[in-house]
Order: structure tokens, then sequence, then C-alpha cells
């Protein structure tokens, strides 16, 4: 037989073990979608890692309210139909946000599934034109292509003196990568230069060594691809002895370009939101505490999805940690203080920040120039 002290001892424990559980705050889940495999792999790495590291300094900081971030990650593994699975997985999981993806062609695939659900698509990366100016649920911490390629245009024929180009891109993102060759080749055109031929190709599936042996010769090229991608084309332009300078897009300034590219990538310029020292004063202690965690530097992602998760705190905040009013709170956001610039949202969901001219030189990127906002 239990004596009474000892049962009501127990009865303490139960009652306050019970309260205690009945107390815990109920986490703010947050879904992550991202190529973490797959051809752009390592895109989507950077921007889970630095997703999990603003979580974790926000959850150090007493989470939204005294409520924590879980923060829940997919792999959509570069493929239209994975993204649409794994964002219906998030959202049946009870999910009031989606940060993604990491390209245009995987948001594109999932655009009218989170219209329909009505839950916010937040992206640090998506960059295509073909989601502005509409009334949705997609926001994104990236300049567009209108405003990319045409801000590449002005690099290419005043800052270059280039009268006529070429252009090499990847259809397997075509939803990034047409517009912005588009934006481009309206702006050069306007300007007096002559766009000439637009060679496409498919990442993974064609011959680039065979398409760049095709290609005649040019003042210049802009290779819209990846960073793999881009030092194939580099390499292959090189044994073909093409004469021009070579640009190219953000998308390609990782890590992987230089190992890949080697002396092919020398001189090669590329049209950037980043710039890796940059002047911000937040900038500096955002890389060193990246590098700590993860003993590698931040690449061009980094800033940006870390960025684009405080945004996304900063707005539940107003929100009490729901759904409900999310879209129209992060709409309402400017002037944040991102760890690059001042960020804010347009009626559309889409920002404006500093571009910059990146050449890679000696193998490390260096900028040359700011093209502006």
């Amino acid at each position: 037989m239990i004596p009474k002290r000892k049962l009501f001892l127990s009865l303490i424990i139960i009652i306050c073990t019970a309260f205690c559980v009945g107390c815990t705050p109920k986490p703010i889940k947050i879904g992550l979608s991202a190529e973490l495999t797959g051809l752009r792999g390592e895109l989507g790495v950077m921007a889970r890692d630095a997703a999990l590291l603003a979580v974790d300094e926000i959850n150090a900081a007493g989470g939204i309210d005294g409520r924590p971030i879980e923060l829940l990650i997919r792999d959509d593994q570069g493929a239209p139909e994975i993204a649409q699975q794994v964002d219906a997985e998030l959202i049946a999981a009870g999910v009031v946000a989606i940060i993604g993806h990491i390209t245009s062609g995987q948001t594109a695939a999932v655009f009218d599934q989170m219209n329909a659900a009505e839950v916010v698509l937040i992206s640090a990366t998506a960059s295509s034109s073909q989601f502005s100016d509409q009334d949705d649920y997609f926001l994104r911490n990236s300049s567009n292509t209108n405003q990319i390629g045409a801000a590449l245009a002005d690099h290419i024929f005043f800052s270059r003196d280039v009268r006529q180009v070429a252009t090499i891109y990847d259809v397997r993102n075509a939803a990034f990568a047409e517009p912005f060759y588009e934006a481009l080749a309206a702006k050069f055109d306007s300007l007096g230069g002559e766009t000439g031929s637009a060679y496409t190709f498919v990442s993974g599936e064609d011959d680039l060594k065979g398409l760049m042996a095709q290609i005649s010769a040019h003042e210049a090229y802009v290779i819209i691809a990846s960073a793999v991608d881009t030092a194939l084309i580099l390499q292959y332009a090189h044994q073909a002895e093409l004469p021009g300078t070579f640009f190219g897009a953000s998308w390609a300034q990782t890590p992987e370009l230089l190992e890949k590219g080697g002396s092919a990538v020398e001189g090669l310029e590329l049209i950037t939101p980043y710039h890796p020292n940059n002047p911000n004063p937040a900038f500096q202690p955002f890389v060193a505490r990246f590098e700590a965690r993860y003993n590698r530097p931040p690449n061009m992602v980094a800033p940006l999805a870390y960025d684009t998760v405080r945004i996304l705190a900063n707005a539940l905040a107003q929100t009490n940690g729901e759904a409900a009013g999310l879209r129209e709170a992060l709409l309402a956001t400017q002037d944040f203080e991102g760890v690059q610039s001042l960020i804010s949202f347009n009626p559309y969901g889409d920002v404006e920040s500093d571009l910059y001219i990146a050449q890679v030189k000696d193998g490390q990127f260096e900028i040359i120039s700011t093209v502006g906002k």
C-alpha cells in the first residue's frame, strides 16, 4: 500500500507535469522548399543553412512572442512535380508560409498551387518577371529579371562599349532565363546595340561542347546558366578560341564556377545583388557568424535567405504567429534592416535592390562597379 504522503506527492507531480506540457509554447511552423540535391543543389544547401542560422538566432532571442519557429525542410530535387508534392506536404503539415523556391522554374511550378491554397510563398532568389505586378501570395527578396536584364544591358553598352551581343541560356530554367534574355535584348536594342542570336540548351541533356562549336564570333556573349554550365561553356569557348567578352548572371556566382572553370572563367563579368565586401555594418558580422557555424564562407544566396527568414519573422510578430493577415503584413514591410541594405516591398511583393558587376579575377569575385537600383 502506498503511503498517503507519497501518493499526494505523486499526484502533485502528475498535475504539475500535465500543467507544464499544456503550457509549452506552440511552435510556429514555416516551410522551406529548395533544391538540396540535383544540378543546383549547392544553392539550395546554402539557402537552407542561412535559413537555419536565422531561425536559431530568432529562437535564442525568444522566438516570436515566446513561440519558437520550427523550420520544416523539404528537397524539391529540381523537379517541378516534386516541388508541387513537397509544398502540398508542407501545407498539410500546417505551415504558415513557405520559403522557396531557389529557381524561377520551380517557383512557376507551384505558383498557382500556392495561390489556390492562399499560403504565402516567399523566395530569396526567384527573379522571373513573370511573377511581377500580380495580386497573389508570392513575394521575393530579390530584383526581378526586368531590372537585372536592363542593368546588365546598360553595363555592356556603356561601360564596355559593346554594340553586338549573343546570348546562351538554359531552357531548363526557362521561367528565369527567357524573361532575363528578353529584358536584356529590349534594353540593349533600345540603346542602339544589336542583339544577335540566342542559343539555347537543356542543362544535363544537351552537348555543350557541340553547342559552342556552332556559335559564331560576336563582340560579347551573355551566359544565363548555373555555375557548372557556365564553367563548361567558358571552357569550350576557350577551346574554340571564340573572341569577345563574356558576361553572366548571378545564378553562376558560386564557388563551383571558380572550382570547375579554372582559368577559363577569368575575366567573366556577372550582374549580381551580392557584394562579398558589402560596407553595410550588419554584413561582416553576419559573414563571421555564418563562417563560424559552417566553416565555409557564404555565397550570393546566403544573405538573401537569411534576411527572408527575418522579414517573415517580423511580419509574423504582427500577426501573433498566425497565417491570417501575413501577406498584408509582409507587403507593408518598408525599410527593413537587412544585412546588405534596407529592404522594402512594393504592393505586389517585389523589391528593388542594389545591383553590382562582379568580375572573376585571380580566382575570386571582385566587385568592379555598382549599377544601382
